[in-house]
């Protein structure tokens, strides 16, 4: 497998303008309705960034790729082009994107930035309870202070939401059901978890596994795991 992470904000407007042709007419007319140009440039490198990934990945023209949408908008290659059986995932978050690749086996990534989470104790508080599961709750307030609570949570908002993404599925509507290691003293760098009412085959496992991202921000993968 293969994992790329970009800074968006580090192209150029000649790179940005080689990019913009490979997008479909579809995708075009969707960043041109952002309302700040800086969103608008995000949006043309992620997806022009993927495209171009894919094509190296599949031998094809970058512009020809059809990428498709699950109903939770997981996106994936149209299956008649898609004959080595290749998985993908993409996300983004102030300025910076990450892609993570896979043959033959399902895959999720996910990237925040810190700043997004609200200063405010009471508010990350609240919304730890809408994620944590009453376990991985118990270990978060038991931490030393706010930082290491911030710290904490949004690696493992990360990994769960990177497992949300790989299943394609409504995972995050039972987010509390299933739990990944949560210890910011000593985080564990992966672990494997079971989702055998979620998933498509009750065997299905998944690794979890924290990534490097730039400072302030977190990231994670999740992987299928074959038997």
């Amino acid at each position: 497998m293969e994992i790329w992470l970009a800074h968006l904000d580090s192209l150029s407007s000649a790179q940005l303008e080689t990019l913009r042709p490979i997008l479909n007419p579809e995708e075009r007319a969707r960043g041109a309705r952002f309302h700040f140009e800086a969103d608008r440039n995000h949006y043309v490198a992620c997806r022009g960034l993927l495209r171009k990934l894919l094509s190296t990945a599949l031998d094809m023209p970058a512009s020809t790729l059809v990428i498709e949408y699950g109903e939770r908008g997981k996106p994936a290659i149209a299956i008649g082009a898609n004959k080595r059986s290749l998985r993908f995932n993409l996300s983004h978050s102030a300025g910076w994107a990450m892609f993570a690749f896979a043959w033959d086996r399902e895959v999720g990534v996910d990237l925040e930035s810190g700043s997004r989470l609200e200063p405010d104790e009471n508010h990350l508080s609240a919304l730890a309870e809408r994620i944590l599961s009453n376990r991985e709750l118990a270990v978060w307030h038991s931490l030393p202070d706010a930082t290491a609570r911030r710290t904490a949570f949004l690696r493992t908002w990360t990994r769960k939401e990177a497992l949300a993404k790989a299943i394609g599925k409504g995972v995050l509507d039972q987010v509390r059901s299933f739990e990944v290691a949560l210890d910011a003293a000593s985080p564990e760098p992966s672990n494997l978890v079971r989702l055998p009412s979620l998933a498509d085959e009750p065997s299905t496992a998944w690794l979890i596994h924290d990534l490097s991202a730039p400072n302030g921000f977190a990231a994670a993968l999740a992987l299928e795991q074959k038997n």
